[in-house]
């Protein structure tokens, strides 16, 4: 795996002193972070595979998006004027029930990278149009490509939703019951 050394950076540590390195280095070896401390690095950490100036830049760790809808990315700003409900029934519903695997598939992906440009390493998908079978594989696939963490949260509706989203305790429990025995 190598070595990686970032210098020079205002490290946030995120520890439980909430400590800040206004000057401060981090190295890592092997995929795995070996140091962390403020000021300059001793010499050995300069001869690491790769070396960062982080000048002028934060160091910290990767955030979570721990609610988002990827499949949205290619509607954002569609009638964003309305209020929840409007905007649901007459932008996003009509829309999302056409929504192909392929689709679902580029969307995450432009939605992924504007995560990790965001500064996100993890994302929770809160992935409700199942109107393809294939819907859930296109975005899973864009999250293993992208390399982010990722959890898709298999959402639905039982009541009030647009019908093309409904789906029972049954259908649910049937189509991904399969993931317990995994």
């Amino acid at each position: 795996m190598g070595s990686i050394l970032i210098k020079n950076g205002s490290i946030v540590t995120v520890d439980d002193a909430q400590r800040v390195y206004n000057q401060g280095y981090v190295f890592i070896e092997d995929d795995l972070i070996t140091a962390v401390s403020p000021g300059a690095p001793p010499s050995a950490y300069e001869k690491a595979d790769t070396v960062i100036d982080a000048g002028l830049m934060a160091v910290m760790p990767g955030m979570v998006n721990a609610h988002t809808h990827l499949f949205q990315t290619f509607i954002r700003g569609l009638a964003d004027d309305k209020p929840l409900l409007d905007w649901l029934k007459t932008a996003i519903w009509p829309v999302a029930q056409c929504l192909t695997e392929e689709e679902a598939y580029v969307a995450a992906m432009v939605g992924m990278v504007e995560n990790i440009r965001g500064g996100s390493t993890s994302v929770i998908d809160h992935q409700y149009i199942h109107t393809e079978p294939g819907n859930d594989d296109g975005v899973c696939r864009a999250a293993d490509e992208a390399g982010l963490r990722f959890l898709l949260a298999r959402g639905w509706g039982d009541t009030g939703y647009h019908p093309a989203f409904m789906a029972t305790h049954e259908q649910i429990v049937s189509e991904t019951g399969w993931m317990r025995q995994t």
